[in-house]
This record gives C-alpha cells, sequence and structure tokens, in this order.
C-alpha cells in the first residue's frame, strides 16, 4: 500500500453473536495522521467493532481494507504493524514493568531494544515503577504501562478501547497527549469511549446508538443536525427521540 491509501477503509461491516446482532453498518475511513472515536454506551458495539478491525473477530458482513489487505486476512508482519489495547489490563502480573516491555521488545523483534525501553520508560513517566511487579500497580500506573507496552513497536495503527475510563485527570491528559503526537507522526488511531466531552476532542466520530453505527462525521456536524450546542446534547436529543 502507497502512503496515500486509507489506514482502514471498511464498509457495512456487522457481527452477531448467538444470531442476535450486535453492531451493523460500521463504515469507516482512516489515514495516517487521523484520530477517529467510537462513540456510545457500554455494550454499544465499539468493542466488537475494534475487534474486528484487528481481525480479532471475523466481521458476518461488510468488506474493505485493513494496512492494504482484505479485512481479517493481515499476515504476521502486518499485524505487527497493529497495537491493539483492549478495555481490561492485560498485563502478567507476575513480570515488572521492565520485564513486560522487553516481553513486547521481543515479540515484535525490536532492534536495539535497551534503548527503545529506556526511552519508553521516560516518554510514558513509567521509570519510577520499572522494576515495580505489575500486579502491584494501580489502576493508572498499569494504563501507562499497558499503553506504552502497545505502543512500543510503534505501530502504524492504534486501536484503543476506553483507553482512559476510570482514570485520574492527569493520566487521562497525558493518554490523549501521547495519541496526538502518534497522529502528528503520520500514525493513525480509532479510540473508543461513552465520554462524550472527550469524544469531541476526535476530528471524526462514529456514532453508535442501538447497535447501528451511524456516518463518520465531525462532532459539531452531529450537534448541528440536532439544533444542539454540544455532542452531549446531541445525544441526548436523539436517543429521547428514539426512546
Amino acid at each position: 500500500m502507497s502512503m496515500a491509501d486509507p489506514l482502514v477503509d471498511v464498509v457495512g461491516l456487522a457481527k452477531r453473536y448467538a444470531g442476535t446482532p450486535v453492531v451493523r453498518d460500521v463504515t469507516l475511513t482512516l489515514r495516517a495522521g487521523e484520530i477517529v472515536g467510537l462513540v456510545g454506551a457500554n455494550g454499544g458495539g465499539k468493542t466488537t467493532t475494534l475487534r474486528m478491525i484487528a481481525g480479532l473477530v471475523r466481521a458476518d458482513a461488510g468488506s474493505g481494507t485493513v494496512l492494504g489487505q482484505p479485512i481479517g486476512a493481515a499476515d504476521a508482519r502486518q499485524r505487527r504493524q497493529i497495537g491493539y489495547m483492549g478495555q481490561k489490563i492485560a498485563l502478567y502480573p507476575d513480570l515488572t514493568v521492565i520485564e513486560t516491555l522487553r516481553f513486547h521488545a521481543a515479540v515484535h523483534g525490536i532492534a536495539g531494544s535497551s534503548a527503545v525501553i529506556e526511552a519508553a520508560l521516560d516518554r510514558y513517566g513509567i521509570g519510577k515503577v520499572a522494576r515495580q511487579g505489575c500486579a502491584t500497580l494501580s489502576g493508572g500506573w498499569a494504563r501507562r504501562v499497558q499503553f506504552a507496552a502497545t505502543a512500543l513497536a510503534e505501530p502504524r495503527l492504534l486501536l484503543l478501547d476506553e483507553p482512559t475510563a476510570g482514570l485520574d485527570v492527569a493520566t487521562r491528559r497525558d493518554i490523549w497527549r501521547w495519541m496526538e503526537e502518534f497522529a502528528r507522526a503520520g500514525h493513525g488511531i480509532v479510540i473508543s469511549t461513552h465520554d462524550l466531552a472527550e469524544a469531541e476532542q476526535c476530528p471524526s466520530i462514529l456514532l453508535y446508538h442501538g447497535g447501528i453505527a451511524g456516518p463518520q462525521s465531525m462532532p459539531r456536524d452531529i450537534a448541528a443536525a440536532e439544533g444542539a450546542r454540544s455532542l452531549e446534547a446531541a445525544v441526548l436529543s436523539i436517543v429521547d427521540r428514539t426512546a
């Protein structure tokens, strides 16, 4: 794929579990340097969408490409260019923070890993807990370490599922700063969130309601279409109208 091609370009993705629709009509285009938000209530299909894009779940309908390959068909090399961070903390409890980063460096075959790890400890502010066991980390520290591990190999595509949920203000600010740094460096990011104030920071979003993903739009355009002053007011208007 060329640098001008979208990192993600999918149309009409849908998924069912046990015959029940979980999400449908996901159409999304993400180019290098962009951040797209998946916005909606918990259980609305955002996680399933991320997992379909990551190739962890096969879509039941729809088509498109991720990193230039048909969705769900990425080879091992391309999968290493996708950084997926789930909503739940997923760190090996028996490893220290620095051992966790060494493990991820080995998995991704990162050259000069010692220097890369030292840079990550500094960049993500986790040097003070480098020798601490992951099982003993607070939620905020664990999320910082998880982000550092996910981003260690500088993947072209970052898929982040509720990365700031339940975090303190400082950690939330830092995660957004890191995402914006990645975007400025030419990476693409898809982030799911149910926080509407946070969603307004995304240049474009997909709004999920009733298992259906709306068209990719700028938050202010969604608000304007509802005659609302904010995205939150617009969403409340939509929910009230369709209840």
